[in-house]
């Protein structure tokens, strides 16, 4: 019978190796019951699905998952149950009260003389009086944003492009300054002697008379057509920075309704 002896190198590689077999194991295991809690969670939700569409799709409606994102504008991510990114241009837009009203978009200064005549006797000229009167006015034109409604903001995704339909520019009553009304020098027939005398009636006559020239002179000068292109310019300047703030990779554009 041989002698069995003691062989120290070959135990310590035993110990060795049983160490290595461990520490292998004990992590395993750490890694294991640190991912439990998302297998329990992930088997949870598996044996509820399968529950629910067993029970019918009433119970399923009640437990079926939606993140809404659709109800948003824009849906720049969608995440499903971690959530999404939206962007939201209508209410960015229609909720600044403040810019939601009757907006001053252009201005064009217009005159007109208008003529004061007083007739003597017989309405012959020598004793006849009349005065050069010159009205000097603002024409304003103006943008109403106090109506703009959902309908009014468009979105192309394919396009990156918002856009804003607006009513056309309107032009508000002339205004005519009593400070800005020049009388010139009162001219006299031969005969006719002592100052140009005006009734309030007539006056205003000839102001009306005045004005209505120079809506004539405002059409020649399209001015229409010029406030048109300044409320575009205006609304863009006002809104592009909203837009890019809701979405920077989105322009905007304005058009007519």
């Amino acid at each position: 019978m041989s002698e069995n002896r003691f062989n120290e190198e070959e135990f310590l590689k035993k110990v060795e190796d049983a160490a290595r077999k461990g520490a292998r194991s004990k992590g395993i295991l750490d890694w294991f019951f640190q991912l439990l809690p998302v297998f329990l969670i992930a088997g949870c939700i598996w044996v509820v699905g399968s529950k629910v569409n067993a029970f019918g799709s009433d119970v399923s409606d009640i437990l079926h998952f939606d993140n809404h994102a659709e109800d948003n504008d824009l849906v720049l991510e969608d995440r499903g149950l971690f959530g999404y990114t939206a962007a939201n241009f209508q209410e960015a837009i229609l909720g600044d009260s403040e810019k939601l009203k009757k907006l001053e978009v252009f201005e064009q200064e217009v005159s007109d003389v208008g003529t004061a005549i007083e007739t003597g006797f017989a309405n012959l000229k020598v004793f006849s009086k009349n005065q050069l009167i010159t009205y000097n006015g603002t024409a304003v034109y103006t943008v109403d944003l106090s109506k703009l409604s959902e309908n009014d903001i468009l979105f192309d995704e394919e396009e990156k492009m918002i856009t804003i339909l607006i009513p056309h520019a309107v032009q508000e009553e002339i205004n005519i300054p009593e400070d800005k009304i020049q009388f010139g020098d009162t001219s006299k027939g031969l005969l006719a002697f002592g100052d140009l005398k005006m009734t309030a009636e007539q006056a205003s006559q000839i102001q009306t008379g005045a004005r209505e020239k120079m809506e004539a002179k405002l059409e020649e000068q399209h001015a229409q057509e010029t406030a048109d292109r300044f409320a575009k310019l205006v609304v863009w300047e006002m809104y592009s920075p909203i837009v890019k703030g809701v979405a920077k990779d989105y322009s905007l554009e304005v058009e007519f309704k």
